[in-house]
């Protein structure tokens, strides 16, 4: 280093001598030009990942880390920052002012490195419990360790250097854009309804982002009205396998609305998913959404896992043929007709819809089409029925459920599509 520094300042002072500049370039081919002259010193800095300036990921944390026994972190307890999104809060203690929580690099990685004990920012105490949720960004910095020889982790007295935590209200323009997509219905104005958008890497390999999907969520009774997504190429890989999350509380939604817990376990009614797990394998991420309570409708163990199953996997054939096929299902919770009972629990009444619908559109090139199935939900319908008997068109699906599907379509091709005659619907679709 030294005969380097001694090249570098003769090559200085030759160019002094010639009263030139000297060019500075960058990895990313940046460069700044100084006139010899006005240099005074040169330092050259390293940055060291790790530090606050340039915290590690959590995979990246992982990865150095790997070796637990003989990595530097652990042997002389040096202070290591990380940045990451809190995917889970195990304890919060007032008593003693700190929180144990969990950290990936999304909400719902499955990668993960456990916080044990930390503080907030500042050191700050936590005083009401909630002040951190899931979703939140943080950068934490403290001592990393090697728990009982298997497990990484920040030892207890960890402090938060940045707290951002996560908006569940999207930027109006990103709401407004999303709700001119072909897959959203029109959504009610009665202003007991919140739309969610569920963004998320949508594909592992390549990096795509954006909307997984959206639901409308009905924050008086707890339930959704519908869960609406598009199906294209880079979408249907399968790049992932289905997540082993439980069914997490939506941190898309405020957590006044969340559940104190569970509804739905030990009901007898199978967290029925609306947008299906298997629909959503190109990424961890997104597939992890899935499993959020605002995509679950109760349904019999019958019914979700024969006839209803037997739908999705069709749409899932169909999606294969066209360009995009845009979505929209869910189950009938707007009329008291439309209800069987309701699921009960001590703090929360969910509906359980008496039917479930799903209105499904293709494109391909500049043409479209459409169908819908419209099922009763029954305890011991035979999954062997042919499904044909539960098509209708769109137009007869919102007459039964009160919803205006597609409505973003031009008004001329809007009509002809939901018009169609059934029997034309059928042999269209392959039936």
């Amino acid at each position: 280093m030294r005969k380097a520094l001694l090249t570098l300042f003769m090559l200085i002072a030759t160019l002094t001598q010639a009263q030139t500049y000297m060019h500075v370039f960058t990895k990313n081919t940046e460069h700044q030009s100084f006139n010899v002259t006005d240099i005074d010193s040169i330092v050259f800095v390293r940055t060291e990942k790790g530090t606050p300036a340039l915290p590690y990921t959590v995979p990246e944390l992982l990865s150095v880390c790997e070796n637990l026994d003989a990595d530097e972190f652990l042997n002389d307890g040096a202070e290591v920052c990380t940045k990451g999104v809190v995917t889970k809060i195990k304890e919060t203690s007032t008593q003693w002012g700190n929180i144990s929580y969990y950290i990936g690099e999304t909400a719902m990685s499955s990668s993960q490195i456990y916080v044990y004990r930390g503080f907030l920012t500042n050191g700050a105490m936590i005083t009401t419990g909630n002040e951190v949720h899931v979703g939140d960004t943080i950068v934490v910095s403290g001592k990393v360790k090697n728990y009982r020889g298997t497990t990484l982790e920040y030892d207890t007295g960890s402090n938060m250097l940045i707290h951002k935590p996560f908006n569940t209200t999207p930027d109006p323009a990103k709401m407004q854009a999303a709700l001119m997509r072909l897959e959203f219905p029109v959504t009610k104005t009665d202003g007991n309804s919140r739309v969610i958008l569920h963004e998320a890497q949508l594909n592992d390999l390549t990096g795509e982002t954006g909307i997984n999907y959206s639901t409308e969520w009905d924050m008086t009774i707890h339930a959704q009205r519908w869960s609406c997504y598009q199906m294209y190429a880079s979408l249907l890989e399968s790049n992932t396998i289905r997540a082993e999350s439980g069914y997490p509380n939506d941190f898309f939604l405020p957590v006044e609305y969340h559940f104190d817990k569970d509804p739905y376990r030990g009901s007898g009614y199978d967290h029925g998913h609306i947008c299906p797990s298997a629909d959503r394998l190109a990424s961890e991420e997104s597939n992890a959404q899935t499993f959020f309570m605002t995509n679950m409708q109760p349904q019999t163990h019958s019914f979700n896992a024969g006839i209803w199953s037997r739908m999705e996997s069709q749409v899932r054939n169909w999606a294969n043929t066209f360009d995009t096929l845009y979505v929209c299902k869910g189950g009938t919770i707007d009329q008291e007709a439309n209800i069987i009972t309701y699921l009960m629990s001590e703090t929360d009444t969910i509906p359980i819809p008496k039917y479930f619908f799903m209105a499904i559109l293709g494109k391909k090139a500049q043409s479209y089409q459409a169908i819908a199935f419209w099922v009763e939900h029954q305890d011991g319908i035979s999954s062997k029925i042919p499904l044909t008997n539960f098509v209708v068109n769109i137009s007869q699906l919102e007459q039964y459920t009160g919803i205006d599907f597609f409505h973003n379509l031009p008004d001329e091709t809007e009509q002809a599509v939901e018009t169609q005659a059934v029997e034309d619907v059928k042999n269209a679709w392959g039936f």
